[in-house]
């Protein structure tokens, strides 16, 4: 199966074979909805915080050339009191102002193609794959909890990252043969702490369905679950500016698929022009915890952020 991928957030539960299939997905919910800056930049030049890559990525027979490496140290997407170290390795280097808006280093290339992107544990163990490649025609092959190729290190430190990535033989990667050689080394990032989300001491509670924040999320939804192309366009118009109709409407069937059940806001906060609403919904009938960051711009709240797990959140 190939995954389409126009969007980022997270979805955890705590079954094995549940991770495996839905977080092998990867299928995140994150909108970027406002343009412009709303986070703090890494950097304002890639070719400073870049490194280098040497090797190639093969799909299908297909060749390309890995150059450019990045590196960036960052929360854990399950467990938030951990840090991965994330790797990007891409055939052309990150436009300038690519760092600019990234929480995390893989949401500074989702608008470019050929590369490949790892995340490494706290014990050097690669944890997750992604392989953006001209020959899946735009699709993303994605893998959570164990990758294709191996992972030698030659320098974790706290400014520098430096090894390889290398399959022993071409692999089927999601019914593709697949094969990576590659070295690299690039300075490593570190992650900006997210501004804590508003709460009852430091934000308004929000009234019953989430006022006009929560009024935004279930548009949103009905676009997804209507999928509606053309509303999902206004939505998230960076991230679909460069997709076919019919590359949007495949990522909403699965996007839409993989949703829970009736979802509604049970609660939220809102300080100035940032919200957070708390949803509840269900998927195979067990109970699902929702979190969605806003952002207003003039007088439309977009939404940011759109993560679910089995454990309710901390509020």
């Amino acid at each position: 199966m190939i995954i389409q991928q126009f969007a980022m957030g997270s979805f955890t539960r705590g079954s094995s074979i549940f991770r495996s299939t839905l977080i092998f997905a990867v299928i995140i919910l994150t909108i970027l909805v406002i343009p412009g800056n709303t986070r703090q930049s890494f950097a304002a030049d890639t070719q400073a915080v870049g490194g280098k890559a040497t090797g190639t990525l093969t799909v299908d027979g297909k060749r390309i050339t890995l150059k450019h490496a990045y590196a960036m140290a960052q929360p854990d997407t399950f467990d938030a009191g951990k840090t991965v170290i994330a790797v990007l390795l891409t055939e052309e280097p990150l436009d300038a102002d690519a760092l600019n808006d990234a929480e995390e280093l893989d949401d500074a290339v989702m608008g470019q193609h050929g590369w490949a992107f790892f995340k490494i544990d706290e014990d050097g163990k690669p944890i997750h794959e992604m392989i953006d490649h001209p020959a899946t025609g735009g699709s993303r092959l994605i893998m959570s909890g164990f990758t294709q190729a191996e992972f030698v290190s030659k320098k974790m430190g706290k400014d520098r990252v430096e090894g390889s990535f290398r399959t022993k033989k071409t692999e089927d990667f999601m019914g593709h043969p697949y094969a990576i050689k590659v070295d690299f080394s690039a300075p490593l990032l570190q992650a900006k702490v997210p501004e804590p989300l508003p709460d009852a001491e430091t934000g308004r509670t929000l009234p019953k369905g989430g006022g006009q924040p929560g009024k935004a999320y279930r548009a949103y939804l009905k676009a997804v679950l209507d999928r509606d192309v053309a509303a999902l366009r206004e939505f998230v118009p960076d991230k679909t500016q460069n997709m076919s109709d019919s590359e949007i409407k495949e990522s909403l069937e699965f996007v839409a698929a993989m949703l829970p059940k009736n979802p509604k806001v049970t609660d939220g906060y809102v300080k100035k022009g940032r919200a957070v609403l708390y949803v509840e919904g269900t998927m195979e009938g067990e109970k699902q915890y929702g979190t969605v960051e806003l952002l207003r711009k003039g007088k439309m709240w977009g939404i940011v952020k759109e993560s679910w797990s089995n454990t309710p959140p901390q509020k």
